[in-house]
This record gives C-alpha cells, sequence and structure tokens, in this order.
C-alpha cells in the first residue's frame, strides 16, 4: 500500500538523488550556510546512531516499561493529510498497547505520531552539527513516528527546518520545492490526494519543469528538509520502525520568503490551529517588519 505514495508520482521514476554528506566530518558552519541557508535537502549518513534511541528502542520492552502507560493516538493507516482517509482510521490507545500492535506480525499497518512522551524524549541526543538555539514555530522540537508499514502522504511544512532522523528501519522520501513550477496545480492534486488510489490524476500535470528528487535512509541516518519542499514518505523495511523529525527555527530570511510568499497565496498555511510557538512566529514578524504579510498569511491559513 504505502509504495503509491510514491510509485503514483511519475517524477519519481526520473528523480535525482539528494547529496549524502557524513556527520563525522560535517560542520555547523557548512550545514547552516551551505544547505539551511540556502535552502538545500541533504542527507546526512551516521548523524543519530550515537542517540540513546537508536540502541533503546529496539527493545518493545523497553518503550513498554518507560512510557506504556501515556495515552495516543493509534493510527490504523499510513498518515494521510485528507481527513476522509483517516475518518475511521484513529483510535485512542496507550503507549503499551500501540507498541504491541505495531510488533504484531498480523498487522499490516499501523502508526503513532508523538512529540509528548517525556520519556522518549529523554532519549533523543544531540546533533552536533545543528544550532537549534531557536525553537521552531509550527512543530515540537522532536516527534517520534512509531510505525509499521505505514508512509505518510505528501506534504510540506510552512515554515522551521526539518532533520528527519531514522532510528529503525529504512525509508525512501520524495522531495520537490513547493514553490517552484507547477506549485499550484501540484498543490490540488497532493491535497485532494486522488494519486493514492489513481495515478491517472497526474495525466494533465506538466511535471517536466519540477526538480523532483528523492533519498533513501538507512537506521542512523538523516535527512534535512526545508521548509516549502513537498515530501512523501514509504517504508522499505517491513516491520516495526521509527522515525523522529527534529526542528528548528529558520534562518531570518528564509521565514521572510516563507510569510511574503503565503501571503501572496502562492503556498499555503497548514496547521495553524495547533503550532505551539505561534507566538514566536508574530515576535518575529514584528521584528521583520512583516506584521501585514504574517495578517495575511494568517487570513489564508487552515
Amino acid at each position: 500500500m504505502a509504495d503509491r505514495i510514491l510509485s503514483h508520482v511519475p517524477g519519481m521514476k526520473t528523480a535525482s538523488a539528494i547529496p549524502v554528506l557524513d556527520a563525522a566530518t560535517l560542520s555547523v558552519a557548512v550545514f547552516r550556510d551551505d544547505y539551511v541557508a540556502n535552502s538545500r535537502p541533504c542527507v546526512i549518513a551516521g548523524a543519530v546512531r550515537h542517540w540513546p534511541a537508536f540502541v533503546r528502542w529496539r527493545d518493545k520492552d523497553y518503550l513498554k516499561r518507560q512510557s506504556g502507560h501515556h495515552g495516543v493516538d493509534l493510527f490504523l493507516s499510513e498518515l494521510h493529510v485528507t481527513k476522509k482517509r483517516m475518518q475511521g482510521n484513529i483510535r485512542a490507545a496507550s503507549f503499551a498497547e500501540a507498541v504491541d500492535y505495531l510488533h504484531a506480525e498480523e498487522t499490516g499497518c499501523g502508526m503513532v505520531v508523538t512529540g509528548d512522551i517525556p520519556e522518549c524524549l529523554a532519549d533523543v541526543g544531540d546533533i552536533p552539527f545543528v544550532d537549534r538555539s531557536c525553537p521552531a514555530f509550527w512543530y515540537h522540537p522532536a516527534r517520534c513516528f512509531f510505525f509499521r508499514n505505514a508512509g505518510s502522504a505528501w506534504h510540506h511544512h510552512p515554515f522551521d527546518e526539518t532533520l528527519m532522523c531514522q532510528v529503525i528501519g529504512s525509508k525512501q522520501i520524495g522531495l520537490a520545492r513547493a514553490d517552484g513550477p507547477g506549485g499550484t496545480a501540484l498543490r490540488d492534486i497532493f491535497f485532494r490526494e486522488d494519486y493514492y488510489d489513481d495515478p491517472s490524476a497526474f495525466a494533465d500535470f506538466d511535471g517536466t519543469a519540477v526538480a523532483w528528487m528523492t533519498a533513501i535512509l538507512q537506521a542512523g541516518d538523516a535527512l534535512y528538509i526545508p521548509p516549502l519542499w513537498w515530501h512523501g514518505v514509504i517504508p522499505l523495511s517491513r516491520g516495526f520502525g521509527v522515525t523522529t523529525p527534529v526542528t528548528w527555527q529558520s534562518p531570518p530570511h528564509v521565514i521572510a520568503k516563507c510569510l511574503s510568499k503565503i501571503a501572496r497565496g502562492e503556498i499555503d498555511m497548514i496547521g495553524k490551529t495547533s503550532a505551539p510557538n505561534v507566538q514566536g512566529l508574530v515576535d518575529v514578524a514584528r521584528r521583520l517588519g512583516l506584521e501585514r504579510e504574517l495578517a495575511a498569511a494568517w487570513d489564508r491559513g487552515v
């Protein structure tokens, strides 16, 4: 099922490989100036192999013992962007119940997404080449995606820098700029999500000018995903897996670009009702002299 997220997108057949860097030699300055400042995706090999989670989370009894009492939403499907595909596929469970479900051989597909389990967050280590001194606006500092044979449909982040850290299992990710050629038509296809069942959803889309990219993450690797980049994710390994996206605030010039594009209606502001640090965005917009742009962006947001 999950392969539809990428296999039904024609651009994935000719997608370019994302550059791969070595965590052991990557400096804060190179990552910040060459990639984050220019919103250029990259894979960092071995980025999180030193995390306690990399070892500890392979033991399901450890996860249940440490964090099993917390309540979570257990998704019985992929992570979709449309409510119609998620409807009826979410049930409340304890984290211990969810861990058992995601480890069970008879489970076809499932996922838990949470940034609120402190015992899990304690096992998320540092990232030496990332300066995370400024907290993200839209997302928790770290979220945990516990999954079994489940991917994430195409979506983009309107704000914040994301390092998608693969803790257990492997994944393939497709990427394309949300503010690039064909952006409006691509948005309509991805937000309707008809492509998931019907590859002909792209029949009238001229994607020749879109610079499609792809990456494969093995356990211990991380993918840098800038804001305003579409990405769709599928699992390559069967069974239980974990991905932990780590987020932080973009540089001022990137925030200004995102705000201006959203205010003009070129990009959508998604998730404004659930953003945990909206006041931080308000403060930054004020310092940048972009209060009007933020107001317009907010009015367009959902």
